[in-house]
């Protein structure tokens, strides 16, 4: 393309025949309203122009083709006094037309919205948008996608943020730019006489999400940006923001609930950042983890979580996570009280995770404890209890409806009580599948626990009348332990269970409900006389 300087199209600009510059009517249809002032709006918005190289019915739009004239297009757009919104979908591959392009568009003055997405070289380019960012008195919002900018280009571009006099920038979005953290920064360093900034998207770039990334972006990112939601985006602020109201647990769930905080999580929430502020703030006393989605990044997420060391309760439910992850928070949590895994799957690897975390756990003061529908196999639950056996302070042990637990699992269950008898409140050993022998041996340890007050052993269908009189034990006047209420149901009880029951309660003062399934139990007239 030969050499053109402004004289050569300020001469020719009113007579130059359109056709002859350009591949189509339309495109010169363009290049007449751009000319002229004339350019028309349309009602989504006002003054914008699209530059593309494919079908695009959306107002003003350049479709580019072979014989577009790109020295006389840029000179047009840079002399028009209408644009507001550019929208440069399409560059050309010849860089004597992208010099030429560029090199008028610094000239206008009117744009105030440029949205640049086009797969190219910074080099290309940047020194030209940088005279445009420099001169350019309206520009409010700036878009790079898919410029790759680099270490080189990122530095001009924050040194033409830098000299920018008119600091009107409002919004600034960069994607797929090949930004490092140390480009990044120095964007974000030019950016701080941006005071009217309320908008920053940094995404899909090459830079390493560490603390200092999150740190960096944190008080000017666009939170609209990377939640799906106002909603989620308002949970965000609070949480940034430390607006958190203590009383209210966060709940973060697959599903929305007007009972409560609910992050109803969905596609478009980033969970880096998520993670990344819950771990800062300092007033979230209980997390609630209810079914995440499969394409959680659970690693950017739990990573973040796991600096927060204020968390008192921890509920997990219906969540395929590596409990390997969580066990940094598990460790230094020093304010953690209640850990709850609903529906977890706690296999062996998974339960290996958990019983170390416990055990390096410097901080003994868990009182609360559950491990409800987790498919916990007894060897698991073992190796589980051998570590909370230096939990003193338990007073709630939920273990209920992992039928692999069986007898062999009483006997760890055992050691639990016997470690906490002192402050022990509840027990949940319902629906785990074990017999008569388990419960003795689950007795036995539980005469000990003097602080006792709930037992709840429903739908152990194998045992018998014999367990049912090892468990009346525990109402004689001989045993210190006081229990209150003791859960029965869904269990073939029968008439000599019944009786079993019945001696040990004829001089019980303490037991104040008994809950049974009469229609299940068994229990006919006799029993029941």
């Amino acid at each position: 393309m030969e050499s053109r300087g402004n004289n050569y199209y300020d001469v020719r600009a009113q007579d130059v025949k359109l056709e002859d510059i350009t591949s189509s009517a339309n495109n010169a249809e363009i290049l007449r309203m751009l000319r002229d002032d004339d350019l028309a709006s349309i009602e989504e918005e006002e003054g914008a122009l699209y530059i593309v190289d494919y079908t695009f019915d959306h107002g003003n739009t350049f479709f580019v083709k072979e014989g577009d004239d790109w020295g006389w297009l840029g000179y047009f757009i840079g002399r028009n006094k209408q644009i507001r919104n550019l929208h440069l979908f399409y560059l050309p591959e010849d860089g004597d037309q992208v010099d030429a392009f560029m090199e008028d568009i610094k000239h206008n003055k009117s744009i105030e919205y440029l949205d640049f997405q086009h797969k190219i070289e910074g080099d290309s380019i940047i020194d030209r948008l940088a005279s445009f960012i420099i001169h350019n008195t309206n520009l409010k919002q700036l878009r790079l996608f898919e410029v790759d900018l680099g270490f080189n280009c990122a530095h001009r571009l924050a040194v033409a943020l830098i000299q920018r006099q008119h600091k009107s920038l409002t919004r600034l979005s960069l994607k797929y730019n090949n930004l490092s953290n140390v480009a990044l920064e120095e964007i974000i360093g030019a950016l701080s006489g941006y005071t009217q900034l309320v908008s920053l998207y940094v995404e899909e770039n090459m830079s390493r999400r560490d603390q200092k990334y999150y740190d960096m972006l944190a008080q000017i990112i666009d939170l609209k940006c990377i939640t799906s939601s106002r909603k989620n985006a308002e949970i965000f602020r609070m949480l940034r923001d430390d607006e958190w109201d203590e009383k209210e647990d966060l709940n973060v769930a697959d599903y929305d609930s007007d009972r409560g905080e609910y992050f109803c999580a969905e596609e478009g929430d980033d969970w880096g950042w998520l993670g990344y502020f819950i771990g800062k703030n300092e007033q979230i006393r209980g997390l609630n983890l209810y079914g995440l989605p499969e394409y959680v990044d659970e690693d950017a997420f739990m990573e973040g979580l796991c600096r927060n060391q204020l968390i008192e309760r921890l509920d997990i439910r219906r969540c395929d996570i590596d409990i390997s992850s969580l066990s940094p928070f598990i460790i230094n949590s020093r304010n953690l009280r209640a850990l709850e895994l609903w529906n977890v799957d706690v296999s062996l690897g998974n339960a290996s995770s958990l019983a170390m975390a416990l055990s390096q756990r410097q901080h003994k003061s868990l009182t609360s404890f559950v491990l409800s529908r987790n498919n916990l196999s007894s060897e698991a639950l073992a190796e589980i209890t051998a570590a909370l056996t230096g939990y003193p302070y338990l007073e709630s042990f939920d273990v209920s409806q992992n039928v692999l637990i069986g007898r062999d699992g009483c006997e760890s269950l055992g050691s639990i009580i016997m470690s906490a008898a002192m402050h022990l409140e509840q027990v949940f050993h319902h629906d785990d599948d074990f017999d008569d022998e388990g419960l003795q041996t689950l007795v036995a340890a539980l005469t000990n626990a003097t602080t006792l007050r709930l037992l709840a052993l429903s739908s152990n269908r194998s045992i018998t009348a014999a367990g049912l009189r090892a468990l009346s034990q525990l109402f004689s006047p001989a045993c210190p332990l006081a229990l209150e209420t003791l859960f029965l149901e869904d269990m073939n009880i029968g008439d000599e269970g019944a009786e079993a029951l019945a001696d040990g309660l004829i001089s019980n003062t303490a037991l104040k409900h008994l809950v049974i399934t009469p229609n299940l139990a068994g229990i006919t007239s006799t029993g029941w006389a």
